[in-house]
């Protein structure tokens, strides 16, 4: 009886190769990145997100996602809290936090590599809380607006 493969999710966001992204992405469902982000990316789902980093894919943040397969660059930590898979291009400069992980010859961390069970996976820090739109109290006719300096 061999071991069932894990099936991930089909691709809904694509970052191609001539794409350059500056900021934090915060995703469900799959990823693949053959260009270059310069931020975090966070899976949203705890255990059904998925990235995929191409070859000429560079990534210049944190990567916390469940399931990771990397062919290209990562520079910082990668939290792979079911399995990561790194293919031979792979390099991590960073630590580099598992459960299951496959590593062929070629793939390259310079880094810290830690195993991680149940008790073990890192949390990431919340998001900052911000009103949802359309939350904004507005004072009623004739009452001071707490927020307005000229009124209080």
């Amino acid at each position: 009886m061999g071991k069932k493969k894990r099936r991930l999710p089909a691709y809904n966001s694509v970052i191609g190769g001539d794409t350059e992204v500056s900021g934090d992405i915060r995703f469900v469902g799959a990823l693949h990145v053959d260009g270059k982000v310069t931020g975090d990316i966070t899976g949203q789902a705890p255990s059904e997100c998925a990235l995929t980093l191409g070859q000429t894919g560079t990534i210049e943040g944190d990567v916390d996602v469940a399931h990771v397969v990397l062919n290209g660059t990562v520079k910082g930590d990668v939290r792979a809290i079911e399995r990561a898979e790194l293919v031979s291009g792979a390099r991590i400069d960073g630590k580099l936090y598992y459960r299951a992980l496959q590593v062929p010859e070629g793939a390259e961390i310079n880094g810290e590599v830690v195993h991680i069970d149940d008790s073990q996976i890192p949390q990431p820090s919340p998001p900052d809380e911000e009103e949802p739109i359309g939350s904004k109290k507005y004072p009623a006719d004739g009452e001071a607006d707490p927020a307005d300096p000229k009124t209080t």
